[in-house]
């Protein structure tokens, strides 16, 4: 659900009234998958993005993966729990969105999720859950994602599946980051969403890092990133000590400084790109 969340904010933090296209690329291309080793054991690290499918990823990924004894994402192929779900989806009592949205956000809200969500929920729900069920409206994401595709390629292989973290870790973390604001912010630019998604997309497809994470590192969810990236390393260098593994997890978790090739880097292991 974070992935689906920040995909959305960075596609419309991005996004311009008109939406010029970015080409395919002409050239070959560089996945986005890092090779960390310590003594033998290999950690392989690919970086996923929600709005792409199984048929975008590399066949050097789906080597790396069958080559690997585990498989770790950040969900794995768990499923949330309802009852978590439905409260940290409503918001406490005291003003509704219809109160806190300016009228007319409130009303282009309401009418973009007509059919979808009831007028009387919507009112009560919090910025993060009408901001998923307005991208799940206005862009779908494939089915399954990479993500699930990574998953359940595993299990059909045999192949132990972890998670990095819980489904009630990520809806308290939305429920805490997510804002009005980053609400609004979504319905001003929700007429650009889908060909700023596509667009993402195509960058990711050309493999260009330095541009991804530009798109990727954005105020609003920076500190989030950060401190789940931080989060997970334990869990991730314990692969090194049980015969290493496939990581695979949102590409903003492996940009940059603070990302985990640059994390493992750091404690030692030997990490490079794979060409």
């Amino acid at each position: 659900m974070i992935r689906i969340l920040v995909v959305f904010l960075v596609a419309c933090s991005g996004a311009a009234r008109t939406c010029p296209i970015v080409p395919p690329p002409t050239a070959p291309t560089q996945p986005f998958l890092w090779r960390a080793q310590k003594g033998e054991a290999v950690i392989w690290l690919y970086g996923t993005i929600h709005n792409a499918g199984s048929d975008d990823v590399p066949q050097v990924a789906w080597e790396a993966l069958q080559a690997s004894p585990k498989v770790v994402s950040e969900l794995g192929d768990t499923a949330p729990d309802p009852a978590t779900t439905v409260d940290l989806a409503r918001l406490p009592p005291g003003k509704g969105l219809d109160q806190q949205l300016p009228a007319g956000d409130w009303y282009d809200l309401r009418d973009a999720l007509r059919g979808s969500v009831k007028e009387a929920d919507l009112a009560r729900a919090r910025p993060w859950f009408a901001l998923a069920r307005l991208s799940a409206k206005l862009a779908p994401s494939p089915s399954p994602t990479m993500d699930f595709a990574i998953v359940k390629r595993a299990r059909t292989r045999g192949k132990p599946v972890e998670a990095l973290e819980s489904w009630d870790v990520q809806l308290k973390a939305l429920a805490d980051t997510i804002t009005i604001i980053d609400l609004q912010q979504a319905l001003h630019e929700r007429t650009t969403l889908r060909c700023s998604l596509d667009n993402m997309k195509a960058i990711y497809e050309t493999g260009d890092l330095p541009a991804m994470t530009a798109l990727l590192v954005i105020p609003q969810t920076h500190n989030l990133v950060v401190d789940r990236t931080r989060a997970w390393l334990p869990k991730i260098e314990a692969l090194a000590a049980n015969r290493g593994g496939f990581v695979a997890v949102g590409l903003a978790h492996l940009a940059g400084d603070a990302g985990l090739p640059a994390l493992l880097a750091q404690a030692g292991y030997t990490v490079a790109r794979v060409p």
